[in-house]
């Protein structure tokens, strides 16, 4: 979130990741989405913010009826999808709300797009943003919550079977995200590729590296070592 990117950089020492104000805004799900709204090359979801100890009276009705049903409602700064809830009834709300506040002080309550769920990720490799190889995440949970993540209920397909002109628009959007935001080092960008365009989820600014982790997936499948890609980045860091 920031916190430790500021420390690194008040006492000099160099790191390969974004700056302390990059991670604070990408690590907080309402603030990156208010940075991408207004730009013309990705959709965002229509959502309410939602602060604790603000009213609450009233307010399932209202966010079914500007959001639909169903919707998400998760804490904007948490991860791993802790406190995330799919919401498909308005009675189910209030627990859902519940259920972020338990994870943070601040909530996005989300419309919920259908599609196909995509990620790609992009870095700097000393002249241009390069992006790599698009993964689909394929889960077989309602959606990609904390047991699809870490329990083996969901498979990644490397590269992602998708159109030739998506696979494009997909790295070329994350290029162009990565460039917006002041972007450094290495990133991820999640979407959901919907029956009318291709929705922006969130960045990732410290996505996993383990071997089984989906940025070592989209370098071997672009031909390179793990050596090799992280030497590219730490020299242009």
């Amino acid at each position: 979130n920031g916190l430790m990117q500021g420390y690194l950089e008040m006492l000099g020492i160099p790191h390969s990741g974004c700056n302390a104000f990059v991670s604070a805004i990408t690590f907080d799900k309402f603030s990156c989405k208010s940075y991408l709204k207004d730009v013309d090359f990705v959709k965002c979801a229509k959502d309410m913010f939602l602060r604790k100890g603000e009213p609450v009276d009233g307010l399932a009705e209202k966010a079914a009826a500007q959001l639909g049903l169903p919707m998400f409602v998760k804490p904007t700064d948490g991860g791993s999808s802790f406190g995330v809830t799919k919401v498909k009834a308005v009675e189910d709300f209030d627990k859902a709300v519940e259920c972020a506040f338990a994870e943070g002080n601040m909530l996005i309550a989300e419309a919920a797009v259908v599609g196909r769920e995509l990620t790609c990720a992009v870095y700097f490799d000393g002249k241009d943003n390069v992006a790599l190889p698009v993964i689909e995440i394929i889960t077989e949970n309602e959606f990609f919550d904390y047991e699809a993540k870490y329990n083996g209920r969901s498979r990644e397909v490397c590269p992602a079977q998708i159109p030739e002109e998506l696979r494009e628009q997909i790295q070329e959007t994350s290029r162009k995200i990565y460039s917006h935001l002041g972007c450094s080092g290495l990133v991820r960008v999640d979407y959901i590729s919907s029956e009318d365009g291709l929705y922006f989820l969130e960045v990732n600014t410290i996505p996993g590296m383990t071997s089984a982790s989906l940025v070592p997936q989209m370098v071997r499948a672009a031909g390179m070592s793990m050596t090799d890609f992280l030497t590219t980045i730490i020299e242009n860091s």
